[in-house]
């Protein structure tokens, strides 16, 4: 018969057997190296996100197709004012009633984080089927509060004027990069033509940008043929010369380039005094630079990033509005 204290004496040597028990069985795992030990595979993590967007390459893909025998559709005066109003409400960070605005005509908002940068940018695009209305696109930067707008108003026709706009665009931060969505040809009676045309959703948006303070420069190509010489020629277009662009000027000197000023000397009519960007610009007294661009300062990519070097200079030089 047990009794009470040969119970407890017992329950603690069993206790000490399975202890030994699964200490012999580790050490026995042990001595063939754990082969019978289940493996654990862990596969690689999933992307957290979509893949960078290389802005470089997606405008090139959408302005392949521009044409003078292109498509393009003249928006009315609302249609002008939704997407406006769509880059006014991106700007002033409510992108729920960008939305709203812009999808009343098509348009839509996204977002993506550009490759070269790393910075957060989005896009207004036409959300179109066919995309054929040639009304253009909108970038922002999101990384810094947007304070000065680079226009591209005649891509592929002014032979690679829409890459200078997107190496600028990268190259200082707080940018607007506008970009006409149609060859200056492409419309019937110049329609357009959005640096002559106060018509076009070109036009609106950046009027909408200037009239909230933020200057603006506006690249331009011309052939050399046209003006002897000359690489470019800066002017500030209807407005008075001011800083910007002494400062443009002078950085594009130094750069080794012959440099046109428009309010000095007369340029071969490249002055943009006619432009209507810059007229509305004069009007309201905001800054606003017009740079004609000879084809190598345009086509050849050294060139063309010491353009974009300089023209970052000034922008920057505006400073936060």
């Amino acid at each position: 018969m047990e009794t009470r204290g040969s119970r407890r004496t017992l329950l603690p040597a069993a206790v000490l057997l399975l202890v030994l028990a699964a200490l012999a069985g580790v050490l026995t795992l042990a001595a063939h190296g754990g082969a019978d030990r289940p493996r654990v595979v862990r596969s690689a993590p999933s992307p957290s996100g979509p893949a960078p967007v290389d802005l470089a390459a997606r405008v090139d893909e959408y302005t392949a197709g521009f044409a003078p025998d292109g498509s393009y559709a003249p928006p009315d005066a609302a249609q002008r004012r939704a997407v406006a109003d769509g880059v006014l409400g991106a700007l002033d960070g409510q992108p729920e009633q960008a939305g709203r605005e812009l999808a009343r005509v098509g348009y839509r908002l996204t977002e993506f984080t550009e490759a070269a940068t790393g910075r957060r940018v989005a896009e207004i695009a036409d959300g179109t089927a066919a995309d054929g209305r040639g009304w253009g696109r909108i970038y922002l930067d999101l990384s810094a509060r947007p304070n000065w707008s680079v226009q591209v108003p005649h891509p592929v026709s002014d032979a690679r004027t829409e890459a200078l706009g997107v190496e600028l665009f990268r190259a200082a931060p707080g940018g607007v990069l506008v970009l006409a969505g149609a060859h200056r040809r492409a419309g019937a009676d110049g329609s357009s033509d959005v640096a002559h045309r106060s018509d076009t959703v070109f036009a609106a948006v950046v009027e909408a940008l200037t009239g909230r303070g933020l200057p603006g420069v506006q690249v331009h190509g011309f052939d050399e043929g046209s003006l002897p010489g000359q690489d470019a020629v800066v002017s500030s277009g209807a407005g008075q010369p001011g800083p910007a662009a002494e400062l443009t000027a002078a950085g594009l000197g130094r750069a080794g380039f012959a440099v046109c000023r428009a309010w000095r000397e007369k340029c071969g009519q490249l002055e943009g005094t006619t432009n209507v960007e810059g007229r509305f610009a004069a009007g309201v007294g905001v800054p606003w630079l017009h740079v004609e661009l000879g084809n190598g300062l345009r086509t050849e990519p050294a060139r063309r990033a010491a353009v974009a070097g300089v023209l970052a200079e000034t922008v920057r030089s505006w400073g936060p509005r």
